[in-house]
């Protein structure tokens, strides 16, 4: 199957310009050009040829707004916008086209002309790190998202780049595994969204992932970037590496990579040589830089060239609030919500970031924001002087550590640092060193609140999303370094605890100087003066790509309340795997006896018993580079919802995380829970304004949240976290929730799911033929029953396929989001496209139309379908799909 693409900006005169300067470089101009640099200024970057006119390629992160480096354009700060998530969850083109314009916008304004989004990765698994980053699980919601972001971002002279091509679906091991993933299920599955950035995006860019695809690495895969992306969807625009993700010259130039990002080293002088010697043509290397040149002339970026200058800050944090409302999700509501000022005379406002507005994603998707409103601020705002306002945080601030395996960190409430009888500050005094040896003078003594630690990639300048009350360590501890913890624990109640260190590196525990754990060798000794050089100069590429694990040891100890005990520890992270991005990782870990809590939840749970209504604002971390341990959310904070909620019936949870969590040791219990994923900077104007109904929490679930990681469509260590450095994709076309239909999985909450505070009836369902690229036309009526104005999204389904394959027993074909006044119906059109009843033929390699009759659903969530119908193919405009 071949196809020709025709972007607005590859026309002829473009060309013949292009054409011009190419032939105007040298083959070292040429060299350089594509071979990508590191500055820090800017991140991913290509010098200018000043010469001929060529700017350089100025690239900046990312998928939730502008990553600035420089601190002296805008103080490092821009918009921080809601996640990509969130964007999904309002299922909302046109919403996503404004977010895409605030990214191209301050990317203009902050000397940038390349945006390095959309990302397109489905959402394959719950605990990959990245999903916050995209657009959730199904190809069709995550493709027009995709294309209204990059439309977004190139209505300014800035290009657009689709991420992370492909089969990019989990951080763990993502440098080195290898995807085994049938053409099937590539096809119909993961490469949609791409094909439609090409096609209906017109993106310039893609970058090629880290992974490999059976076999071959995506930067060398030559079936991905030449015979499918280039030859089948007809893309015109160029391709980069991720950065480091190239691991070969010739092989990676013939294939049709077209930029090498920094910190692999294999291009440069080396594909120079290539190309002298034979290995790469000449003409591969003219194509390679006429294709970076094609968007870089065709969206007049020779001409429009980016600078620093301001942009509308109030206007773009409009467009974040409105992302961040839209996108909020009401899972369940027992009538508490919207609350009612009028009845309410106090209020107890928990959670360890109620103060702050620092949930968002780690890693190069982290915005330092221009502006925030935190949650607490916004609420304590919206009820004014007359109501009653307690608040607490209840648990420590969350932090890169929560990435660690093991049970939550021993609280700081429990520990002191100077063994005073009334502390003035909790935690453990630190002694931190910059070797594993504990050698010379300590580099940084301070306080630290808990022994939790996960440093190097995640404490990058820029890159650590950490609460906000908690201090992060100097970049110069990212390396091999040694550790001393002292001070005095302390329990609120007697009987047996356990204690667990989660460490990567030696070290030993001792209270009152018994050694209760410890890695069984010297912590910083001979072991640790051999393994000072790390294996890899910078450390492995990935956390959980490590050939050493952190560990986790235990022991049970029995402690009396009232009695101060003395703790040290001392660690060293001086395993050869450590070094500048895998840094330290230890965690000391506590498992209480049954119905202790530290006091500081004890104490958020007698606030939220003396309130009307309790709100807990709970979050979780993640990050690139490492995917989450678990589905419970850290720091014991699903003690404190816990506690809380048995405390006040009338709490309502709202829940900051940008994927699903386990929510069963208290969903039961809660009044109403609220999904607000990583809402951005506004996230506490979004949050007050949805709790007092100024406005309504407008989002559907564009992902399925399971019950338990055991009841999920991949369970099996060979589909996921993979075996022998592979992955296999045996669930094939089986994802999210056409997964769950398939295998009988009752959800916690299905896909599309989202309540209102409103309702909303369904009637007359009609069907009608489609235009020659359509399958059908269908009208139904929607009736807004309620008393409020609301919004809906009405879901349309394919049942299964009359096709000699395997099919979901649903499938996304078509969605609308209306806004309708209460009382009022609205007549809602949907059209159906063609591709909707396709699957893809392995035999002809092409896409073949299925031939019979096909059950249709509309409803408002995959789990709540209100009306069906059957479309029998031989009707009139549908006799082409007839054998």
């Amino acid at each position: 199957m071949n196809s020709h693409n025709n972007p607005s900006w590859a026309d002829s005169r473009v060309e013949k310009l292009v054409g011009t300067l190419v032939s105007a470089m040298t083959v070292e101009e040429k060299v350089a050009f594509v071979t990508g640099d590191l500055n820090f200024d800017y991140g991913f970057y290509s010098a200018p040829l000043e010469r001929l006119g060529i700017p350089a390629l100025q690239m900046a992160d990312g998928p939730a707004g502008v990553r600035i480096n420089r601190a002296d354009v805008h103080d490092g700060r821009a918009t921080s916008l809601p996640a990509p998530i969130a964007l999904a969850a309002t299922w909302d083109p046109g919403l996503a086209h404004r977010f895409g314009a605030v990214i191209g916008a301050e990317c203009l304004a902050s000397d940038h002309n390349v945006s390095l989004a959309p990302a397109v990765d489905i959402a394959r698994v719950p605990l990959a790190g990245r999903t916050f980053e995209s657009f959730g699980e199904d190809p069709l919601l995550t493709s027009d998202m995709g294309v209204a972001v990059a439309r977004g971002i190139q209505s300014h002279p800035v290009q657009a780049c689709a991420k992370h091509f492909a089969v990019n679906n989990q951080e763990y091991q993502r440098a080195t595994i290898d995807a085994v993933i049938d053409e099937r299920t590539l096809m119909e599955i993961y490469l949609p969204p791409f094909e439609a950035l090409v096609r209906d995006g017109e993106v310039a860019s893609v970058m090629a992932a880290f992974n490999r695809i059976n076999g071959d690495h995506a930067c060398e895969n030559t079936e991905l970037l030449s015979t499918i992306l280039r030859e089948q969807f007809g893309f015109r625009g160029w391709v980069m590496s991720d950065y480091g993700a190239n691991h070969s010259t010739a092989a990676s130039a013939n294939a049709g990579l077209d930029q090498e990002q920094p910190a692999a080293g294999h291009w440069g002088e080396q594909l120079a040589e290539a190309v002298r010697d034979g290995r790469v043509d000449p003409t591969v290397l003219d194509t390679m830089v006429r294709r970076i040149l094609t968007p870089l002339v065709g969206l007049g970026q020779l001409d429009r060239r980016p600078s620093i200058a301001p942009f509308p800050v109030e206007t773009h944090h409009a467009v974040a609030l409105q992302v961040a409302e839209e996108g909020t999700v009401l899972l369940r509501n027992n009538g508490l919500l919207p609350l009612d000022t009028s009845a309410l005379s106090s209020i107890a406002i928990i959670g360890p970031d109620i103060d702050a507005a620092s949930a968002q994603g780690g890693g190069s998707s982290l915005v330092k924001p221009i502006h925030q409103v935190s949650p607490l601020k916004a609420i304590l705002h919206r009820l004014g002087d007359d109501v009653r306002a307690d608040w607490a945080y209840g648990t420590d601030g969350v932090t890169p550590a929560a990435l660690l395996p093991g049970p939550d960190p021993l609280p700081s409430d429990l520990l002191s640092p100077d063994g005073g009888a009334e502390p003035a500050q909790h935690g453990l005094r630190a002694q931190y060193w910059t070797n594993p040896t504990f050698s010379g003078d300590p580099f940084l003594e301070r306080v630290d609140p808990q022994i939790d630690l996960n440093v190097g990639f995640f404490n990058f300048e820029g890159f650590n999303a950490s609460s906000a009350r908690v201090d992060k360590l100097p970049g110069d501890l990212n390396g091999q370094i040694s550790v001393r913890w002292t001070g005095d624990l302390s329990v609120p109640a007697s009987g047996t605890y356990s204690l667990s260190v989660t460490a990567l590196g030696t070290f030993e525990l001792s209270l009152d100087d018994r050694v209760l754990i410890s890695s069984g060798e010297p912590v910083g000794g001979e072991s640790a003066t051999r393994a000072a050089e790390p294996l890899y100069p910078y450390g492995q590429l990935t956390l959980q790509g490590s050939t050493t694990q952190p560990e986790i040891h235990d022991v049970e100890v029995p402690l009396v309340a009232g009695t101060r005990y003395r703790l040290r520890m001392d660690y060293a992270a001086g395993s050869p795997e450590q070094g500048f991005l895998t840094g330290a990782q230890v965690r000391l870990g506590w498992r209480p006896p049954a119905g202790v809590v530290s006091p500081a939840i004890a104490s958020a749970a007698a606030s939220a018993a003396a309130a009307d209504v309790a709100v807990v604002v709970v979050r979780d971390y993640e990050s690139e580079h490492a995917d989450r341990p678990h589905l419970h959310l850290p720091n014991g904070q699903d003690d404190l919802v816990r506690a809380v909620v048995a405390a006040n019936p009338r709490t309502v949870v709202a829940v900051m995380t940008g994927a699903p969590v386990d929510m069963s040791a208290w969903i039961d219990e809660a009044a109403a829970v609220l999904h607000a994923w990583y809402p951005g900077q506004a996230q506490g104007e979004a949050l007050a304004r949805v709790l007092f109904g100024d406005t309504e929490p407008g989002g559907r679930l564009p992902l399925t949240f399971p019950r338990d990681l055991a009841h999920t469509p991949v369970t099996d260590p060979r589909q996921y976290p993979g075996t022998g450095g592979q992955v296999e994709y045996a669930d094939g076309v089986f994802v999210g929730y056409q997964g769950y239909a398939q295998h009988g999985l009752d959800p916690l909450f299905p896909f599309g799911h989202g309540l209102s505070y409103t309702t909303f009836a369904y009637d007359d369902l009609e069907i009608s033929p489609g235009g020659p690229d359509d399958l059908a036309d269908l009208t139904v009526t929607v009736t807004n029953t309620g008393a409020r104005h609301g919004s809906e999204v009405i879901q349309v389904y394919l049942g299964r396929l009359p096709a000699p394959v395997p099919t979901p027993p649903r499938r996304l074909a078509a969605y609308r989001k209306v806004r309708i006044a209460p009382g009022q119906s609205e007549r809602v059109h949907l059209t159906i496209p063609a591709r909707a009843a396709s699957y893809w033929d392995v035999d002809a390699h092409d896409w073949a139309r299925a031939k019979g009759d096909i059950e249709i659903f509309v409803g408002a969530s995959s789990g709540d379908l209100r009306l069906s119908t059957t479309l029998p193919l031989r009707q009139a405009g549908l006799s082409e799909y007839v054998q």
